[in-house]
């Protein structure tokens, strides 16, 4: 039969699903209307015996397929119609091209060009679900890096800008203790304005408060633009509070009658970053420098320019070495000093350049180190005597240009107008640093991850300066006719009686100051605390002596500023929200040597940043 296939592979006889579904249905046809001829040829003989008769001679060629050849036999025999049997052929035919097609093999690809690559044909199931899944992608990361929407057209450039900054409002209570001594010299408020300090008049000194405690609440508020320039080009521009020019503070009162507050520049800055190795920062930036609070404090901003370069992978992975240099303008002077003369007085420039050395190495699996040593050479900011001033000719001395620009607490000075008596009476005097700075920087630290984000970690910093000589403390300064004038006016003598103090030529042993400072730190938790739940915790132990640093930079919440200074911090920080923190932190300080002046601060600081 048509409806059977012989196997290929067996040889034997098996079914051809799809022309035994044909031969069913047509069968079954027939077998109906060859009960219905029967009949009809029952109940008309006549008639069944002319169509018959008709047929035969109309009977087609013999056909290889044995249903075509039973249509035409009962249309020979007049049980079909010759119209009823075309339309069974064909029905017949239609249904055999069907499965002939369907049965037959995919036709060949067609040739493939050189180098083209094929693609075969994806359900459209499997494009809908790609499609999605491309959607939900591109719709997930727009969110997150704020991309602008067809809906929400906007220019080109502002792709290019990213806004941030923070705001802090603090309590901080200053406690003093009640046998610290009430005659130390502000000298901050003293050379604030740069005006020379009558000695001989008690009217002209100002004092610290030492005794007195005091609570108030502060803020602090930044906001920062940074534009992507060029490729490898940023700049950014910072605006941040404060209550004056201090390099070291960008605190306000949260007081004053509810008056209008300053604001002031905090960064301006141009980054430039060639290669992946090489970043150059111009302008007023952060701190490019591995250092800690001993040295320069936290809010201090650079002014000048700096160059990094960076090896990683020198020693494994996450390790690298970098080289950082800079050279930073301090003063360089009024070049129209003096003003009330016709003849100009210039000084050199006052400058810092620095340099250093940092390392990150892991040790083992577990165990990394960071270590870095750097130089500071603070250039012309070391006072110097003046010519014998005769204030009745001027009202100017010829080194006059080098008091510095900012004090605090701690450094030895000494008066720089070598002053003749003259018909007023009067001894206006200026203040310069008796010694020069020029800082070896130290610092290792040790990390050890605890889990995923939590990390201990050890540090130290020693710091010295190379430039204090301890024998030079009365060089300089001896003048036969006003030698009083010229004595260092801090840190001498075991009790700062400095009638039994003065320096001669052959007595400069009662300085008591020094050059030296260190810290040790210990912390654990998250390194930034910016998501919600972080947290962190630290103790840390200070010793810093006179002369060690410049008393203008050092961490001003440490005995509230300057140097001469030791005593431990401890902290902590907890995230309340993502970017949204609170912190708390102890201060506990003593003086070294001299005047006695013991500060406890307590400060309290709810912090946003965006």
């Amino acid at each position: 039969m048509s409806a059977c296939n012989l196997d290929r592979k067996t040889g034997r006889a098996g079914l051809n699903p799809a022309r035994v579904k044909r031969g069913l249905g047509l069968s079954a046809a027939l077998v109906a209307l060859l009960v219905g001829g029967s009949a009809l040829a029952q109940a008309a003989p006549g008639d069944a015996a002319q169509a018959a008769a008709a047929p035969a001679a109309q009977a087609a060629a013999p056909s290889p397929d044995a249903m075509t050849n039973l249509i035409r036999l009962l249309v020979a025999k007049g049980t079909l119609t010759q119209a009823d049997g075309d339309a069974l052929l064909a029905q017949a035919q239609a249904e055999a091209d069907k499965a002939r097609l369907a049965a037959a093999p995919p036709p060949p690809p067609p040739p493939v060009a050189e180098g083209a690559v094929r693609v075969s044909r994806v359900p459209e199931a499997v494009r809908a679900q790609i499609r999605d899944e491309i959607r939900g992608e591109i719709m997930a990361q727009a969110a997150s890096e704020g991309w602008v929407t067809k809906d929400q057209a906007a220019p080109e450039w502002t792709k290019r800008l990213r806004l941030f900054g923070d705001v802090r409002v603090r309590s901080q209570s200053a406690l003093y203790s009640r046998s610290n001594s009430n005659q130390i010299f502000d000298f901050t408020r003293m050379t604030a304005t740069g005006e020379p300090i009558d000695l001989a008049r008690l009217a002209s000194y100002q004092f610290l408060n030492t005794r007195k405690d005091r609570t108030d609440a502060r803020y602090r508020a930044r906001l920062g633009l940074e534009a992507n320039v060029v490729k490898g080009v940023t700049a950014t521009l910072v605006l941040g509070t404060g209550e004056d020019n201090s390099p070291i503070s960008e605190n306000a009162s949260l007081g004053g009658g509810f008056a209008k507050r300053s604001i002031f520049v905090d960064t301006a800055e141009i980054k430039v970053k060639p290669t992946d190795w090489a970043t150059l920062h111009f302008g007023r930036f952060e701190n490019p420098f591995n250092t800690t609070p001993l040295l320069y404090d936290e809010d201090l901003r650079f002014d000048g320019l700096s160059a990094s370069l960076k090896w990683a992978g020198l020693f494994g992975k996450d390790s690298g070495v970098t080289l950082t240099g800079g050279a930073f303008p301090l003063d360089y002077g009024d070049g129209n000093f003096p003003s009330v003369a016709v003849n100009k007085q210039s000084f050199p420039n006052k400058w810092l350049y620095a340099g250093e050395i940092k390392l990150t190495a892991p040790i083992t699996d577990t165990l990394a180190v960071d270590a870095s040593a750097g130089y500071h050479s603070f250039r012309n900011v070391q006072g110097q005597l003046s010519e014998p001033c005769n204030l009745d000719l001027g009202n100017f001395c010829s080194t006059d240009g080098f008091q510095p620009q900012f004090l605090r607490k701690g450094n030895t000075l000494f008066t720089i107008r070598n002053l003749v008596t003259n018909s007023a009476g009067v001894y206006p005097q200026l203040f310069g640093l008796k010694f020069d700075y020029r800082i070896l920087d130290l610092n290792l630290a040790l990390r050890v991850p605890v889990s995923e984000n939590v990390t201990a970690r050890l540090a130290g910093e020693y710091v010295k300066n190379l430039g204090f000589k301890r024998a030079d403390i009365c060089s300089g300064l001896y003048d036969t006719a006003q030698a009083f004038l010229v004595q260092p006016y801090n840190n001498y003598g075991a009790d700062g009686n400095a009638a039994r103090n003065i320096c001669t030529k052959t007595n400069p042993t009662s300085f008591i100051g020094g050059d030296t400072g260190w810290l040790v730190n210990a912390s654990i938790g998250y390194p930034k605390v910016v998501k919600k739940g972080a947290w962190n915790a630290f103790a840390e132990y200070r010793y810093l002596e006179s002369d060690a640093v410049l008393d203008a930079y050092t961490d001003s919440d440490f005995h509230l500023g300057g140097t001469n200074a030791k005593g431990y911090v401890v902290g902590a920080e907890y995230g309340l929200a993502d970017r949204l923190s609170l912190r708390a932190r102890w201060f506990s300080a003593n003086e070294i040597s001299g005047e006695p002046l013991a500060i406890d601060v307590l400060q309290i600081d709810f912090m946003a940043r965006f």
